[in-house]
């Protein structure tokens, strides 16, 4: 049973691929994981698998029935949207005191600190930040449909695309272009496959395209994204000699192809997503300490 007066906040890191939940105060950190939690794709399904490590969380602590209430809560969730899912996930999830953004500043925070750097996020989704003098900017993170940008499940649907475009003769019959083809049953499957396909389907093919780093379908994917990792970064004020961070399960794979300026300020990163939901926990904890 935890003790109250140890001042336990409640985080939340929900993507794409897999939802980590902690419970930490200063002298314990109990955490948990579950599937997808990806509130544009499904907020059902993402609420869904909260509350299963809600009551995981709180079956490892060994805390009554409602008690996971009290504590202050923060949860950063990819694709989240305050004007379209803000109601309808607080009225999901059985806590009282909860704040909600998206995975980005969590994220940042975590890989940083309180360091000046940048941030390459590119897992099922993906998205860019940069920290100078305490003040973020960010980028991407719109979600699968019109953005991700890089990331695994932008990779799985462009490659798809290119396997179609061979199809018609617009594009070589590469080795991967035709084992692609023949995992899915040829062009009928492949569609087939796209109608229905989360973005964590996409992002499944990624580590067999980039496997295959000298097939042209690879190689023109490859180079699109480091370009486009490399725009962001400058756009949102980055500069050679900034630290660089990686996060997501794709970002390291695509370390090697990155831009020499990039490459050379590469920096492992201070935490994970979750660490820095779990900072910004207890920011939050002490704004509803000075609230009551």
């Amino acid at each position: 049973m935890i003790d109250f007066s140890d001042q336990w906040v409640l985080a939340v890191d929900g993507g794409g691929t897999r939802c980590r939940l902690a419970l930490s105060s200063p002298a314990a950190d109990i955490r948990v994981e579950v599937g997808s939690a990806n509130v544009t794709t499904d907020i059902y399904a993402a609420l869904s698998e909260i509350n299963v490590g809600l009551k995981a969380l709180a079956g490892k602590a060994d805390l009554a029935q409602g008690e996971l209430a009290r504590v202050p809560a923060y949860f950063a969730l990819a694709g989240y949207q305050a004007d379209r899912d803000r109601e309808q996930l607080l009225d999901g999830v059985p806590l009282r005191r909860i704040k909600v953004e998206d995975d980005r500043p969590a994220a940042l925070l975590g890989a940083l600190g309180c360091k000046d750097g940048a941030l390459i996020h590119s897992g099922t989704g993906s998205f860019f930040g940069v920290q100078v003098d305490a003040t973020t900017r960010f980028s991407g993170g719109w979600g699968a449909v019109l953005g991700d940008f890089g990331s695994a499940a932008w990779f799985g649907k462009s490659a798809l695309a290119l396997v179609l475009d061979a199809e018609d003769g617009l594009f070589p019959r590469t080795v991967l272009a035709e084992a692609l083809n023949d995992r899915f049953g040829g062009v009928a499957g492949i569609l087939a496959f796209a109608i229905t396909a989360a973005p964590a389907d996409f992002g499944a093919l990624a580590p067999e395209i980039l496997s295959q780093s000298d097939d042209p379908i690879s190689q023109q994917l490859i180079g699109q994204a480091v370009s486009h990792f490399d725009e962001n970064l400058r756009h949102l004020g980055w500069s050679a000699g900034m630290p660089v961070c990686l996060t997501g399960g794709l970002a390291p794979h695509l370390a090697p192809f990155l831009t020499e300026p990039v490459r050379k300020n590469l920096r492992s990163a201070a935490g994970s997503p979750i660490d820095g939901a779990i900072a910004i926990a207890r920011e939050f904890a002490k704004e509803v300490q000075v609230a009551c």
